[in-house]
């Protein structure tokens, strides 16, 4: 699957449906920013439809970590953002423990603000990847 295979009324959908939010992160998370490195963060409106999404990139100089933590202090501040979509945009490659660190920073963080994380996916020139869940740590869902 891939950004192609959207349906029309992709932007009204809400993003619970891994393989149609797969597709969102691989329209969203542009070649330049796999290439380059970058986190996406997909704003969303109450019910879950995609709001906005913001890219951060320049991730050589900052831990991702950090940069997750900001992000949701920042929009738990936002009007009408009871959640996101986190992606993580590098060249190649599968999940990894660093990325497996940044999804579980997210997890916290989310649970600490009260924020749905609605998934946290690895975008790659390769495709688009959902990062498992463990049982037990499944992310806060339905937004208010």
């Amino acid at each position: 699957m891939s950004f192609e295979d959207l349906p029309s009324d992709w932007p009204a959908r809400v993003l619970d449906d891994p393989v149609l939010t797969a597709d969102v992160v691989d329209l969203v998370v542009s070649d330049a920013d796999r290439s380059a490195g970058a986190l996406g963060f997909l704003l969303c409106r109450p019910g879950g439809t995609l709001a906005q999404p913001v890219m951060v990139g320049d991730l050589d100089r900052e831990d991702p970590v950090d940069v997750v933590t900001r992000m949701v202090e920042i929009i738990a501040d936002l009007p009408d953002t009871p959640g996101f979509v986190l992606a993580i945009a590098r060249r190649r490659g599968l999940v990894d423990d660093a990325d497996r660190r940044v999804h579980q920073r997210a997890l916290e963080a989310c649970e600490g603000a009260g924020l749905t994380l609605w998934g946290t996916y690895l975008a790659t020139h390769a495709g688009v990847s959902l990062l498992p869940v463990a049982a037990g740590l499944v992310p806060r869902t339905g937004a208010a």
